[in-house]
């Protein structure tokens, strides 16, 4: 009995320990699940989705990380330790709640959070935001989901780190600030986890844009620890998206793209909407770049590859992320150095990380002004025309008003180019006649037709490319017009005129029309400057088109007709919503060529009247005026030229347009003088021997 009583006791006892296990165990698990997901949150997406269509690369490497609906799979291989967990975990404090640390510069002013150590914002103090002049361009735009402000992420695809990390300026300047905090991994080879300080320091410098990041790792025995998830040891990313903020500017104002420096080599990539790619590892530097300013990552340290991507975001529009993987760490303690340049396309700035003395980091021969845009084999005249617009703008601090100089300069130099082409029109037009009869003759042969009009143009000592040549000539320097107004970051804000033309790196705008859009045309501003193009260049087809009115339903008088109405009305939709800058420098241009053109009408209508008048004079019929055509092509002045100018004509004072008028005359007798002076003498003997024709019949009648 005693035995059996015994046994039952023993049995009851059992049982009362297993239900306490069973308790207990329960308890411990719920608590560990509660602290668990307390401390180590499950990674959160950070981008937003906009769909089945969205699915980038950076997305689906996001979603590798397993969700909280499996929690016991939930443990990141890397965790953070707390406070009095274990016998290290004191050695870096860790705040209670999140803070905010600012850094500041004569330049820059960095805002940093604890949680992650991560920069929030970065603002430019001397370029204004043209939406808001009263604060600075702010570098670090955030999203929907935030913004990853060179997030740290161990792994290839874990969340970026959100933890309290410890903060503290190394600094009396308080120029240099550092965040760390205790975490855990696995030993090299073992799956025993030991704790390792996780630092990141950021360093800036007075008078620049570029400061310095150094993420260090260090075991505190020196045991060896291993960070690699796929390869990868940690990343940073810096997204959604850099400043300004270009979702609220005009259409075509900003753009974003990707620019790599490769083997000493400048490569550019442009990614579609809701798609991603790699750049190779080998890169020296990869940036981010809008129209005016750039993030420029520089890394020192092992990269495995760079990622960027893009996608679509209800707050910005557009997302551009860009993102640095560290290649696998094995050992005990590492630093990492990194250099990131948030600021504006200049020369001036990027050029002083070609020379270590330039800088306060001894940085050298970087070719960071790879990052700027620019004309390509177009480059030093486009470097000629910044420095011509620099030297007016001295002189009269308005870009507007150094366009205009620039423009006037240009004509100038422009002038005997255009005073050929115009010339060679007119002569065009006085052999148009001969043409059409050759044309009409040998219109069911081409080939003939073509034998003959070259025979008719070295007959005529004429060139018909002699007209398009100065525009020819002259369609580079639009080229790099336009580059120079696109990128030339001194236009950026430059005011023209007040209340009007406000920015002349941006198209003006008369009338905003809110939210609605032209249907088809997607405009939502009425602008002046392109209408203004508009009629001056119908204008300019007017004054220097040849005329044609002895040219019937010629089918190439049609075709002329039609270049001169269309091609303008084609360019106004084209230069609808280009900048300001490059409309003032096109509608000057027009108008100086207008002006000319008038003069030199006058000019050729002043020496065909004198020609007919001379021949009146010696009583050839009036028809025959049309012959003064070789002399005004070549610009010389024969005897008769010069007797028809006095007789029958009474001295007088000079005014300002006969001035004009005479000097551009005598231009275009000394710029036609070598290559006429051939022409001339054969059409001289011409004429004597005609004079002896036409004499030797009144000698005969006088003798009858």
């Amino acid at each position: 009995m005693n035995e059996i009583y015994e046994q039952q006791t023993t049995s009851k006892e059992e049982r009362k320990r297993m239900i306490l296990a069973v308790i207990l165990s329960t308890v411990i698990v719920s608590v560990g699940f509660i602290v668990q997901s307390v401390l180590f949150p499950p990674a959160t997406q950070q981008q937003t989705t906009q769909g089945s269509d969205q699915a980038g690369a950076n997305e689906q490497a996001i979603q590798q990380e397993p969700s909280s609906a499996s929690p016991a799979k939930a443990l990141p291989s890397i965790i953070p330790i707390s406070s009095g967990s274990s016998p290290t975990a004191d050695i870096i404090p860790i705040p209670a709640t999140e803070e905010h640390h600012i850094i500041e510069t004569d330049v820059v002013r960095a805002t940093f959070t604890n949680a992650g150590g991560e920069l929030v914002s970065l603002t430019l103090k001397k370029h204004k935001d043209l939406r808001d002049s009263r604060g600075g361009v702010d570098m670090v735009v955030a999203g929907s989901q935030g913004a990853d402000g060179l997030s740290v992420s161990f792994g290839q695809s874990s969340a970026p780190m959100r933890e309290l990390m410890n903060a503290q300026y190394l600094d009396d300047s308080k120029k240099t600030i550092a965040f760390s905090r205790m975490f855990e991994a696995k030993m090299a080879g073992s799956d025993e986890k030991v704790p390792f300080i996780f630092k990141k320091v950021f360093s800036f410098r007075d008078g620049e844009y570029l400061f310095g990041l150094a993420i260090s790792i260090e075991q505190p025995e020196g045991k060896p620890i291993f960070l690699g998830t796929n390869g990868v040891a940690y990343r940073i990313d810096l997204g959604p998206q850099i400043g300004p903020r270009f979702d609220q500017m005009p259409k075509n104002a900003d753009y974003r793209k990707y620019i790599a420096e490769i083997d000493g080599k400048k490569k550019k990539q442009n990614l579609k909407a809701n798609t991603s790619d790699t750049i190779a590892p080998n890169a020296s530097w990869v940036a981010l770049s809008g129209k005016y300013f750039t993030f420029i990552a520089i890394p020192q340290a092992p990269i495995s590859a760079y990622e960027i991507a893009t996608a679509q975001d209800p707050l910005i529009n557009q997302t551009n992320s860009l993102g640095l993987l560290r290649s696998t760490f094995s050992g005990s303690s590492t630093t990492d150095t990194y250099y990131f340049y948030f600021g504006p396309k200049t020369s001036a700035e990027l050029g002083k990380y070609e020379y270590a003395d330039k800088n306060g980091f001894g940085l050298s021969n970087l070719n960071l002004e790879d990052a700027m845009e620019g004309s390509g084999i177009l480059g030093w005249l486009e470097t000629i025309l910044k420095f011509l617009l620099n030297v007016f703008y001295r002189l009269i601090p308005n870009y507007g008003i150094a366009i205009i100089l620039v423009t006037v300069l240009i004509k100038l130099l422009f002038y005997p180019l255009t005073k050929k082409g115009s010339l060679a029109t007119a002569r065009m037009s006085e052999l148009q006649p001969k043409m059409q009869e050759l044309q009409a003759k040998y219109k069911n042969n081409p080939q003939k037709l073509n034998q003959e009009m070259a025979e008719l143009y070295k007959r005529e000592h004429y060139n018909p490319m002699s007209g398009c040549l100065p525009m020819l000539i002259q369609f580079p320097l639009f080229i790099a017009m336009y580059n120079l107004f696109n990128n030339h970051f001194e236009l950026r804000g430059a005011m023209f005129i007040p209340g009007w033309i406000n920015d002349l790196s941006l198209p003006e705008s008369l009338v905003n029309f809110g939210n609605f859009r032209i249907p088809l045309l997607g405009w939502n501003d009425l602008r002046a400057l392109p209408i203004i193009y508009l009629f001056s260049q119908l204008m300019y087809g007017k004054f220097t088109q040849a005329p044609q009115s002895t040219q019937g339903n010629n089918p190439q008088a049609n075709q002329m007709k039609l270049m001169m109405y269309g091609m303008p009305i084609m360019f106004f939709f084209i230069l609808y919503d280009v900048p300001a800058g490059l409309l003032i420098y096109w509608i000057t241009n027009n108008i100086l060529t207008i002006a000319q053109q008038i003069l030199i009408n006058n000019l050729m209508k002043k020496r065909k009247m004198a020609g007919a008048a001379a021949q009146a004079a010696e009583g050839t019929p009036a028809a025959g005026a049309a012959n003064a055509g070789p002399r005004l092509a070549t610009g010389k002045s024969s005897a008769v030229d010069t007797k028809a100018k006095t007789v029958g004509r009474v001295p007088a004072k000079e005014g300002f347009s006969e001035r004009v008028t005479n000097w551009l005359e005598k231009q275009a007798g000394e710029a036609e003088k070598a290559s006429g002076s051939a022409y001339t003498k054969k059409k001289d003997q011409g004429r004597t021997s005609g004079s002896d024709r036409s004499s030797a019949p009144r000698k005969n009648k006088a003798k009858k």
